[in-house]
């Protein structure tokens, strides 16, 4: 399409949308990268010790045991890792499972 057809208005809400794209995507890549940077600060926490590392509200927590039991459940460490509702839980439960790092 040629611009120069384009009223000053319809330019504007075209730039309006186009800058809304460019945010929104903006905002995508922020939240990925702040995402990676906790995993690295997860994986520096962690270094020399077998049982990961979790966090939960900007805190971190050590793992205390491969596996365990919870709300009559039996887990296993890798499952903390892809399972942020179950850090909360044991958290506000204060399951002795896992130790603040400070």
């Amino acid at each position: 399409m040629d611009n120069t057809q384009l009223t000053p208005e319809q330019e504007l809400e075209i730039l309006r949308k186009r800058n809304a794209e460019l945010e929104a995507q903006q905002a995508e890549k922020d939240q990925i990268i702040a995402e990676q940077l906790e995993q690295l600060d997860l994986a520096e926490a962690q270094k020399g010790n077998t049982l990961p590392v979790v966090a939960h509200d900007k805190k971190k927590y050590q793992l205390l045991a491969a596996k365990f039991q919870f709300a009559g459940q039996e887990y296993k460490a890798e499952d903390l890792k892809s399972d942020k509702d179950l850090v909360k839980k044991l958290i506000e439960a204060g399951a002795g499972i896992l130790q603040e790092i400070k």
